[in-house]
């Protein structure tokens, strides 16, 4: 596992083709290499919320000396994944090194130890092999999204939203994206944490400057390595809470020069040791902000439990399962996350 430090984007290109040189050996002549960046919305690259482009030109060069055939795709949370890559910069990217772009479309159903009948892109189960290039962000509902949470995105479409109805709370959620993140395999995660988001991410919280390039075979090493430098408690984080029980995190080495540091959780962090029902009790809840809402209707039209009404901006919390989709997706950061108490 590499973590090395890197303070901006015109540097990164240079000194990730070096530090992905020993993974070589992974990638064989005519295998097809799939590129799964997280474009979790339309947005410009400068507000951190998806992969840089300079991170995957990087990964593209490397692979292009290794003659394999090379696509990129994802299944963002919000538009398309053209939207997604013409929004940020990735799609000049593509275009120069003629790298065609993929929906994350084509439903096969597959099983995971916990949880049956995922729909997985059919494009991610026929590639040979995955890069996973993930985003250093906080996340309201799992805390930190880095490698292990991008590979949702290789869930199809709105089919993402249904997994959180399905799921109900967030340790059941978490155990779903592992289920997924081990149907995936990636062959390598990628992590772009030179400017990352903390606060209330992943797509409106603050962004903040990391200054970090990782690489790792093993997603639930490098996870679990970048929370501990910046000192966010593993209990806190549910993904990383399952994947301690579930005995998935290797023992690993820490190759580079990055210290790390620290970052502010999101607001809905558990407030208790434990993950109890007193902390579901107080636990945040979306609150819809009619100054700031456009009536885009976005967040009624992905809420998976149907509680937004846009119409006179109303949210049933007898159906809300506080996910914060609605808040992961809003594009006027519109939804405000506030607290209330439920019996």
């Amino acid at each position: 596992m590499y973590l090395n430090k890197c303070d901006n984007y015109e540097k990164s290109v240079e000194k990730l083709v070096k530090m992905l040189e020993p993974y070589k050996g992974k990638f064989e002549k005519g295998d097809k290499v799939l590129l799964k960046p997280n474009l979790l919305s339309p947005k410009e690259v400068e507000k951190a919320v998806t992969t840089h482009p300079k991170i995957v030109e990087a990964i593209i060069l490397f692979l292009l000396d290794l003659d394999v055939e090379i696509y990129l795709g994802d299944s963002p949370a919000t538009g398309t994944a053209l939207q997604g890559v013409k929004a940020n910069g990735i799609y000049d990217v593509c275009q120069k090194y003629d790298i065609p772009i993929v929906e994350l479309d084509d439903p096969v159903e597959v099983d995971g130890e916990n949880y049956k009948k995922i729909k997985i892109s059919r494009k991610v189960l026929d590639a040979d092999k995955i890069i996973n290039i993930a985003k250093l962000k906080t996340h309201s509902q799992m805390i930190l999204t880095m490698g292990i949470k991008n590979t949702f995105g290789c869930v199809v479409g709105k089919e993402k939203s249904s997994w959180h109805l399905k799921a109900r709370t967030n340790t059941n959620f978490a155990n779903v994206i592992i289920d997924i993140h081990n149907i995936v395999k990636p062959t390598i995660t990628v992590l772009d944490g030179i400017e990352g988001m903390e606060g209330n991410g992943p797509a409106n919280g603050k962004q903040k400057h990391f200054g970090v390039i990782g690489i790792s075979e093993n997603a639930y090493a490098l996870d679990h390595a970048v929370a501990k430098k910046l000192n966010v408690k593993e209990k806190y984080a549910y993904i990383l809470n399952e994947s301690m029980r579930r005995k998935l995190i290797p023992e690993y080495k820490i190759n580079g020069d990055w210290e790390g540091g620290k970052i502010k959780l999101p607001i809905t962090a558990p407030i208790f040791e434990t993950f109890t029902n007193l902390s579901r009790a107080v636990q945040r809840v979306p609150e819809i902000n009619v100054d700031k809402c456009i009536s885009c209707r976005i967040c009624e039209n992905s809420c998976p439990a149907g509680a937004i009404t846009i119409d006179n901006h109303s949210i049933d919390y007898d159906k809300c399962i506080r996910c914060y989709v609605c808040h992961e997706v809003c594009p006027e950061d519109a939804i405000d996350l506030k607290r209330k108490i439920f019996k």
